[in-house]
């Protein structure tokens, strides 16, 4: 008995990096926190989500994930027989004893490779993180830029771990699609769940927030006079499930594809691109249904746009490849389903692409931050500060106003100026430039995930600004990233 449990809890630990990403995938969702108030949670007496801390439970998965990544280097680098090690080749004098530790901790850091990403990528990410550390000098509120860039490099490790792990051949991509798919599949039965019983369901337990058709904040749509919720999930608001949705739906749709493809040629060979073999294509189209219809419920204007302009765009461009008539009357459904979707949005009270409330607080935000660049603009005012100048510059305006604006480009030139904005553009164009070339598309399933997804969420960020500082936000719009690891690493393994 004890040499079973010890046997189970060494299967856990030599997977424990497996196991951990998996779960994040799946449940990151889960808006399980511990708030940490600041002197600025409570203005004018109402609490504001943007000027408080938080520990998450993605933050607990993440950092036990760091944790378990530490040790396991540290422990094989004291138990592999290497000569160079310093503690073993000094005789171990006082002075091999203070440098072993310095030396393995250079060695750690050194482990943290890039080398997965292009140089010129990585090198304006390194600016944009030197700046934002930069920025903190003039916050107003020092505490919150501390935290907000934490926040930003605890991701950018994560998603480095990640890359080490898919380039060692240890964590395999089809760990990352399930996570996705699984989360995906969880959060649209709790979203459909909501949509049909208008009102949360008690997941308390999961983070669900309170919400219901007569509550005031909830986000809500009128139809024939009648109130109704969006669907929400287990996230904070609607949009940001419409934004998780398309990773899910881009994956399914770009798998059953895929095996269409195959499915056609006359020899037996299995792509090595093809995800999730052992799921029938039946069910992955159910599923597909199934997250499309909430994805539907959700009523994210900006999303449904986005994943519209750009997946049609994709399908003009992938035209010419596409041989199977099915899969081509499949690919025109959902688009023209998603186009009649705006369509209807458009002709409902309170859906229209944006209604006149909606639209006037877009332009008040606007205008705070366009008062905010001209005032700051080489410097900004600070990472995650342009609540508090909303508060400082509007004192006259209702507490639950005081929001970053619906745009993040706005919002990072407004926090961290011109240079700040312009190392975050040159990071992603240089990035586009080397991953989402026509060229380079046709090759890659999971390329052409990376290039939908990015583009779709860079749409969406004309229009909100979750990607930027809220953290689940945040986490999906690092996932693109990762599925391009998965898939250059795919690349390199074939032609070798």
């Amino acid at each position: 008995m004890k040499a079973i449990f010890v046997k189970h809890l060494d299967s856990m630990w030599n997977n424990a990096e497996r196991i951990l990403i998996f779960l994040f995938l799946a449940t990151f969702p889960f808006n399980l926190r511990k708030v940490f108030l600041t002197p600025y949670s409570y203005p004018k007496g109402e609490f504001n989500e943007y000027m408080t801390l938080s520990l998450n439970w993605s933050d607990v998965l993440i950092l036990s994930l760091i944790i378990i990544y530490i040790i396991k280097y540290l422990f094989s680098q004291y138990m592999q027989p290497k000569k160079d090690l310093l503690y073993k080749y000094n005789n171990y004098d006082d002075l091999s004893i203070i440098k072993a530790p310095i030396q393995n901790v250079s060695r750690l850091i050194r482990s943290f490779s890039f080398s997965t990403w292009n140089k010129k990528p990585f090198l304006f990410l390194f600016l944009f993180l030197l700046w934002l550390a930069i920025s903190m000098i003039w916050a107003s509120y020092w505490p919150l830029a501390f935290y907000r860039l934490f926040i930003i490099l605890f991701m950018v490790i994560f998603v480095v771990i990640i890359s080490n792990l898919i380039k060692k051949n240890y964590i395999q991509a089809e760990i990352i699609y399930l996570g996705l798919i699984v989360g995906g599949i969880f959060q649209s039965l709790i979203g459909i769940s909501q949509f049909i019983l208008n009102r949360s369901l008690g997941l308390r337990i999961l983070g669900e927030s309170i919400v219901g058709p007569c509550l005031p904040g909830a986000a809500k749509i009128i139809v024939s006079g009648v109130k109704h919720i969006r669907a929400y999930g287990t996230f904070p608001h609607p949009n940001i499930l419409a934004g998780f949705l398309i990773i899910p739906i881009v994956l399914l749709i770009l798998m059953i594809s895929k095996r269409f493809k195959l499915s056609k040629s006359n020899d037996n060979i299995v792509s090595h691109e093809t995800i999730l073999a052992r799921i029938p294509t039946w069910f992955a189209i159910t599923v597909l249904i199934i997250i499309i219809g909430c994805f539907f419920i959700t009523f994210s204007r900006s999303a449904f746009l986005s994943l519209f302009l750009v997946g049609a765009s994709f399908l003009l461009i992938n035209l010419a490849s596409l041989r199977r008539k099915i899969w081509l009357i499949i690919a025109i459904i959902i688009f023209v389903t998603l186009f009649h979707g705006l369509i209807y949005a458009s002709r409902h009270s309170g859906i229209f692409f944006f209604s006149t409330q909606s639209l006037e607080e877009r332009i008040q935000y606007q205008n705070v931050s366009r008062e905010t660049i001209a005032m700051h603009p080489f410097a900004g005012v600070g990472l995650g500060q342009f609540v508090s100048q909303e508060i400082v510059s509007r004192p006259y305006w209702p507490s639950w106003q005081y929001q970053p604006v619906h745009n993040i480009y706005l919002l990072i030139a407004s926090e961290t100026g011109i240079v700040g904005l312009m190392f975050f553009l040159l990071f992603l164009l240089t990035y586009l430039n080397n991953y989402c070339n026509i060229n380079y598309l046709l090759k890659s399933l999971t390329s052409n995930a990376f290039c939908i997804l990015i583009l779709s969420f860079l749409t969406i960020s004309f229009f909100d600004h979750y990607f930027w500082d809220i953290k689940m936000g945040m986490i999906i719009f690092s996932v693109p990233f990762i599925l391009q690891i998965a898939s250059y690493q795919k690349k390199r393994k074939v032609a070798e």
